[in-house]
């Protein structure tokens, strides 16, 4: 966010506040331990000015050093803040420039502000403390003459240990006589001066233009270069998208309470934000943008604010769309808007000025960026991009309004194109509520068509939309996209098509600024959170203990005094109202078994709750559960259950934090352990004609820019195209897998690697009459290079057979590929610890390579290995999250993967089941951490059709960064990874004498091999490896395998085969191994919560 200063200076015009720029030569001496500043301003006012008037803060007691210049202290109108003084000022004939001294205590401690309770900061018009100081433009700090803009010197007198950061360009730094000495210089017009000083440690690239600064308040080498290369890469975006950076700077200063500030130049995190690790990916960009847009173009606030919208849009969206994830974005800004823009609280985006509550932050932030999402759609992609990059040029440092915006676009529609579109969105409160009425197939001429209605349900006058909208058609699963041109309340559309229509969607990828039907989404907890005095219902029955934690807890709900809930008992109603917000609290309730009975997502029983197919006791946690008020779906109800009422007073301050949920599981500790959201129900802007199976498909997006990664997808599609076309296979002893080898040596040797093995790449033996060759290299570490990392991936595949090649593009071509990649990268890095990249063959005969590998190292060596990360069949990502298995085999993976999908945004899972995958169980069974990183199962494996055309190669660019950040964990200054007790992850096995290796085979009573060779049937079951409920869960079902022609779908969870009970993956791989295809099993599984059976006939895997 960019802070905000709203004053009022009533003897000035309009046109004095705006006119002009004022030049400041400030000479700074700060006093942290006292709180105190002395100020010397020589300052010049803008041509044909010799009166002004400014305000500054009270108590500093200015006075003029300029003969012939009258100062004179005047009156403010009630109304103002009470921060300042106002100052009149007038210069002699023909004098511009005269001096101020000035001085005094600055120190307003930060306080909590209700409308950034769920973001936990505080706020202070400034302050100067031994921590370090704050001084903006709302601590008058400086002379400020109205919303004139600034230029300055900045020159800062600090003791020795503290260090100053203000906008603009640093030119000159010292320590002497135990003072430091800083002057920063901005020669293009500021909208404020903010200055910050604290007790830094300086980081700095100026490797391009701008140099970049990190300002820590602990050292952090790691931490200060990811901030570094992250600078680099989103100031290269946004140059490139909208024009060129607009500062020779910018700094991540760390502050010293929880801010996230975006300041000219600069951006201000507090200590815990700064180490969020998502921060780089989230907040971080939307800071570096906003120099762009309200530090490089200012907002004239008067006339509205345009910039948080059009930030937000650029940053955390345009984020969101990099990640596949934008309609889920643009759906819960939607959302917001619903749930939080209720009873008066509307009104038009032209009178948005900063976020001041949930319902301001829907408006001025989700209507906003809707603004510009549909100015975007209508306009596309290239006259978009083209119409900021107007904008910015023409009034770059500069007040501008969104009149100003609609020149700039209007210069790629026409004149007078944009004011409808304007006017609707930017003048008029309200959003637009659409419905689909009177839809019909028709078979005019022996030609299927459908027939629909469009209404706009609103009150007022009908929008002008251009509404998207999806038509199926019987069999196809990619729909047709149309977009209609809406002007009336109700309008009706025809459509003609080759195929019988069998459904049509309104607007299904969220593409349009409108108030969602209730029932259009699933009951969120954002609808309760966001509740105007929400109604919280506590049992009277409840025993004396409980009642009380009951009260403890709905007393703490709020801390926005002006909306605090309505508390009441359930004695006192003989129904629920149907027209609020209400929350139950407890099972004792009178109305828990209503809520129970209701809510369709969950299955209540004594003691017990099944939800997402998995079920939990009640007793052992907290429950938290969102539903719609069965009297009006409008409205919502909310449920909490706890096992421990003593624990309630934490989950008032951590569930502003799960808005997006509709339901949420915390253990004893509350520490949540489930969360997530239900499935929606039939919106009403969908229409199916007749029952269809069809899963809709729409087309990938591409995002308006994106900040380029250190990995390239055309280097790995160049290893791949080679290992997978032109070898012919590469089965052991055959010519194809000796030409990969001799490949994968010269690249190691080209990029500079050490050689592992006692001055050799190669590790050559013979087994089962069949030559055998690893390769390996090394990147030698830094600091620590007697410890070591391994990156692993095996670069065998299967034989040919009766003529048939198997290309082995995803097993593993892109494994050897995504390894080559990160080997390549790291020759040219130097982390802390070595890195080993190794090529392991023999995986498809049994880990031949890789337990060779582990087999032969010594006892001393095998000591120093901190964790091997193993890549395998990597390549078909194709917009899924990225799975990992045997996260089990150490407790630092859980952590390690969570930190890594924070940094890069992509989602993943992770298994902690041993399973005997890939050449990671290798280095399990010698007490080596391990673990795979994988793509998912599909119908190519193993056979001819597994190609290097089928490839995401997009999807391991995504995969390659989110390694980096595992890696660069491993090879940093962090603690070994240590297995956990061997019972948790297998039974204990024989080990050799001389080396501690475990035996071979050792283990194999608990890792259980997938896939296996030994098992040829199928059931087409695609496993979720993160499920840690009873059973096994699909996370999808493969197209014309025999469950996809049953009921069973994405989501179900088998929990016996033919009565025996299947636990989990090992238990439900060993079960299947019994049949044969073509034999018929019964399935016993979890479907929306319901025990249910079905038969099924087994192909051959």
């Amino acid at each position: 966010m960019k802070p905000l200063l709203f004053f009022l200076i009533t003897c000035l015009t309009a046109g004095d506040l705006y006119s002009g720029i004022v030049n400041h030569d400030l000479k700074v001496r700060i006093d942290p331990v006292n709180s105190g500043l002395a100020v010397e301003d020589s300052i010049t006012l803008p041509e044909h000015k010799d009166k002004a008037v400014f305000s500054l803060h009270r108590g500093l007691a200015p006075s003029v050093l300029t003969d012939g210049t009258e100062l004179t202290e005047i009156s403010k109108e009630s109304g103002g803040d009470n921060i300042s003084a106002e100052y009149s000022v007038t210069l002699p004939k023909g004098v511009r420039t005269f001096k101020i001294t000035y001085g005094g205590r600055i120190n307003h401690p930060p306080a909590d502000i209700a409308e950034n309770y769920a973001r936990g900061f505080s706020e202070t018009p400034g302050l100067i403390t031994s921590d370090g100081c704050y001084l903006a433009g709302a601590t008058f700090w400086y002379p400020k003459f109205g919303r004139m803009l600034a230029t300055f010197k900045l020159k800062t007198d600090l003791p020795e240990g503290y260090d100053s950061v203000a906008g603009g360009d640093r030119t000159w730094h010292t320590v002497k006589d135990g003072r430091a000495i800083t002057v920063w210089n901005a020669s293009s017009p500021q909208d404020e001066i903010t200055l910050t000083c604290g007790k830094y440690t300086e980081y700095k690239a100026s490797d391009k233009n701008p140099d970049s600064y990190v300002f820590l308040r602990e050292p952090d080498d790691a931490l200060a270069q990811k901030y570094l290369a992250a600078t680099r890469r989103y100031i290269e975006m946004y140059s490139g998208l909208i024009g060129r950076y607009p500062y020779e700077k910018f700094a991540l200063v760390e502050n010293f309470w929880e801010t996230g500030y975006g300041l000219p130049s600069f951006t201000l995190l507090g200590p815990k934000v700064v180490r969020f690790p998502f921060i780089l990916n989230s907040s971080y960009p939307h800071e570096i943008l906003h120099n762009w847009w309200g530090n490089g173009v200012f907002v004239d606030y008067e006339k509205g604010n345009w910039c948080e919208g059009l930030t937000a849009y650029l940053a955390d969206y345009l984020t969101a769309e990099g990640q596949g994830k934008g309609k889920g974005y643009r759906m819960t800004a939607l959302q917001k808007y619903s749930d939080y823009v209720r009873g008066g609280k509307d009104f038009p985006l032209r009178e948005f000025r900063s976020r001041q509550s949930s319902a301001s932050e829907a408006i001025g932030y989700g209507k906003a960026l809707m603004f510009y999402h549909m100015l975007r759609t209508s306009l596309g992609d290239e006259k978009f991009k083209a119409g900021l990059r107007d904008f910015y040029r023409n009034n770059k440092f500069k007040y501008a309004s969104f009149d100003d915006l609609k020149r700039s676009f209007e210069k790629q529609t026409g004149r007078t194109r944009l004011d409808n579109f304007f006017t609707q969105w930017v003048e008029r409160p309200g959003a637009p509520e659409l419905a689909l009425k009177n839809v019909r197939v028709t078979n005019d001429l022996g030609e299927p068509a459908i027939e629909f209605s469009i209404v706009q349900l609103q009150e007022g006058p009908a929008y002008e939309l251009e509404v998207p909208v999806s038509i199926y058609l019987d069999g196809i699963s990619r729909p047709r996209l149309k977009r209609l041109l809406v002007s009336k309340k109700e309008e009706l559309f025809r459509y003609s098509a080759p195929v019988r229509p069998v459904r049509v969607d309104l607007d299904p990828e969220f593409d349009i600024f409108r108030k969602l039907s209730p029932l259009e989404t699933p009951p969120t907890l954002s609808r309760l959170l966001g509740a105007e005095k929400p109604l919280i219902i506590l049992p009277a029955g409840a025993s004396s203990g409980t009642s009380s934690a009951y009260e403890a807890f709905a007393l703490a709900w709020n801390k926005d005094k002006g909306n605090l809930p309505e508390i009441r008992k359930d004695s006192e109603f003989s129904a629920l109202p149907k027209d609020r917000q209400i929350w139950l609290l407890g099972r004792e309730n009178a109305f828990y078994p209503a809520f129970a009975a209701h809510l369709a997502g969950a299955v209540f029983s004594a003691g017990r709750v099944m939800f997402d197919n998995q079920e939990f006791p009640l007793a052992a946690g907290t429950f938290v559960f969102a539903d719609n008020n069965p009297g009006d779906p409008a409205y919502s109800t909310g449920l909490i259950i706890t096992g421990a009422p003593e624990k309630l007073q934490p989950l008032a301050a951590k569930l502003p934090h799960y808005g997006k949920y509709g339901y949420l599981a915390f253990d004893p500790e509350m520490t949540a352990i489930k969360t997530g959201g239900w499935e929606p129900g039939d919106s009403p802007l969908s229409v199916k004609l007749e029952p269809s199976r069809i899963t809709p498909v729409y087309p990938d997006r591409k995002p308006l820019a994106a900040p380029e990664s250190l990995f390239s997808a055309e280097r790995m599609k160049s290893h791949i195209a080679y290992l997978a076309s032109d070898l012919e296979g590469r089965g052991p002893g055959e010519p194809g897998l000796e030409q990969a080898g001799r490949y994968i040596y010269q690249l190691f040797r080209g990029y500079g690697l050490k050689p592992f093995f006692d001055g050799k790449f190669t590790q050559g033996w013979s087994e089962n009459n069949q030559p055998l060759r690893n390769l390996a290299g090394v990147v030698e570490g830094s600091a620590r290079k007697g410890e070591y990392v391994i990156i692993s991936a095996h670069y065998d595949h299967l034989p040919s057979e009766k003529g048939k090649i198997y290309p082995g593009a995803n097993d593993n071509a892109s494994g050897t590929a995504l390894m080559l990649e990160l080997a390549e990268y790291y020759a040219k890095q130097r982390p802390e610890r070595s890195l080993i990249f190794a090529a392991f063959s023999g995986e498809e005969e049994g880990r031949l390579g890789s337990r060779y590998f582990v087999k032969n190292l010594s006892r001393e060596m095998l000591s120093k290995m901190n964790a091997d990360v193993n890549l395998d069949s990597v390549g078909r990502l194709e917009g899924g999250r990225i799975i990992f298995l045997n996260s089990g085999s150490s407790d630092k993976w859980v952590h390690i993967l969570r930190g890594a999908g924070f940094v890069t945004g992509t989602d993943y899972e992770a298994s902690s089941q041993n399973l005997d995958a890939s050449d990671q169980e290798s280095f399990i069974e010698a007490g080596i951490p391990a673990i795979q990183i994988l793509s998912g199962i599909n119908a190519d494996h193993h056979k001819p059709t597994d190609t290097a055309d089928k490839i995401d190669y997009p999807g391991m660019v995504k995969e390659a960064e989110f390694l980096k950040e595992i890696i660069d964990y491993l090879a940093g200054d962090s603690g070994r990874l240590t297995p956990p007790p061997a019972q948790t992850i297998g039974a204990p096995s024989p080990q050799t004498p001389s080396t501690g290796i475990q035996s071979p085979g050792a283990g194999s009573q608990t890792a259980q091999k997938i896939p296996s060779e030994e098992r040829k049937s199928a059931t087409g079951l695609v496993p979720s490896f993160e499920w840690q409920g009873k059973g096994v869960k699909a996370e999808s079902v493969i197209p014309g395998s025999p469950l996809s022609r049953t009921a069973f779908r994405a989501g179900d969870v088998i929990i016996k085969i033919n009565g025996i009970p299947t636990y989990d993956l090992r238990t439900y791989s060993r079960e299947l191994k019994k049949y044969k295809p073509g034999e018929k099993i019964t399935l016993t599984y979890f479907s929306n919560n319901q025990e249910k059976e079905l038969e099924v006939e087994l192909a051959e895997k």
